[in-house]
């Protein structure tokens, strides 16, 4: 009797484990920063999965049959917005599922209640470059706005899920609170730079040289999305040098090729820092992220 009661218990826990793991919430970010964020907050109620991987080019991520399945069968889709990640919207559209569409309770669309940056006004055309009407949609290299898009994530969780919500809210805050702390040693460290001026490859730090009090001295791309050439290179590189710049921020997916020659021109040194949770084996979550962006930058500013 003792064994088959044992036996009884035993199954009746598997069978908990298993309604359990049936019960899990399905989490579909875009990228792997929100990925990364969504896990911190939604902690063991949830899976959590990227479309794009952390080597991708944000603006040109390749959309795969397997990403439709994804969204398919998840519960929540976090995105960026902006018009960053338009390739989603295809798939949405494919993978029929209400919940994560625009209208439906599983949609977390991150960049809600940014006060955007760069946001053009008058006439947009082609050759203007790859501008975006909603402004600049690099807000996650913000540590600060990670806490806003962790804020649109936890919303997004409460709605299909209301019984975790005391759990979610608290993760919410712990993750507020570790980007704080980081905000105030990223800020210590880069107080630190002999210049505020760096030149980005592309347009891509206006959030973060504001949040850190940095300046775009200029542009490595003559017009965003548009590939360097020789003549604009060299002039750039004049300037640098004049002025002393010491840094060219790069994202670590850019080819080394027009980095390295414009540094080679005026002294300055390029760090390639990661853009992506993953990206680098030193960017394992969010705030690793930033410390090695931080780290990376304040080592080529010397």
């Amino acid at each position: 009797m003792r064994m088959l009661a044992a036996l009884l218990i035993a199954g009746a826990v598997a069978s908990l484990s298993v309604s359990a793991a049936a019960a899990e919430l399905r989490v579909i970010a875009v990228d792997t920063n929100l990925a990364d964020i969504a896990k911190q907050v939604a902690g063991d109620r949830a899976s959590v999965e990227s479309l794009a991987r952390p080597s991708d080019d944000p603006h040109h991520v390749v959309a795969r049959p397997s990403m439709i399945v994804k969204l398919s069968r998840a519960d929540v889709f976090a995105r960026i917005g902006m018009g960053l990640d338009m390739w989603a919207d295809a798939l949405l559209d494919r993978a029929g599922n209400a919940s994560v569409q625009p209208d439906g309770k599983g949609y977390a669309d991150c960049s809600r209640g940014l006060r955007a940056l760069d946001v053009p006004t008058g006439r947009i055309d082609p050759s203007m470059g790859d501008l975006h009407p909603e402004g600049n949609p690099h807000y996650l290299l913000d540590p600060a706005q990670g806490i806003l898009a962790a804020g649109n994530i936890a919303a997004a969780l409460i709605r299909v899920d209301p019984a975790g919500q005391a759990y979610y809210h608290s993760r919410f805050l712990q993750f507020g609170e570790r980007v704080k702390a980081g905000l105030q040693r990223w800020s210590t460290a880069l107080k630190g730079l002999p210049s505020r001026d760096v030149v980005p490859f592309h347009k891509s730090w206006a959030y973060f040289l504001a949040r850190f009090g940095l300046r775009e001295f200029g542009v490595l791309e003559p017009k965003p999305g548009v590939e360097p050439s020789p003549g604009h290179v060299g002039a750039l590189g004049q300037s640098i040098k004049r002025a002393g710049v010491k840094v060219i921020l790069c994202e670590s997916f850019r080819s080394k090729r027009w980095p390295d020659l414009l540094a080679g021109q005026c002294g300055a040194t390029a760090a390639f820092v990661p853009v992506a949770v993953g990206a680098d084996p030193q960017a394992g979550d969010y705030v690793a992220m930033f410390d090695t962006i931080v780290q990376r930058l304040v080592s080529a500013a010397r």
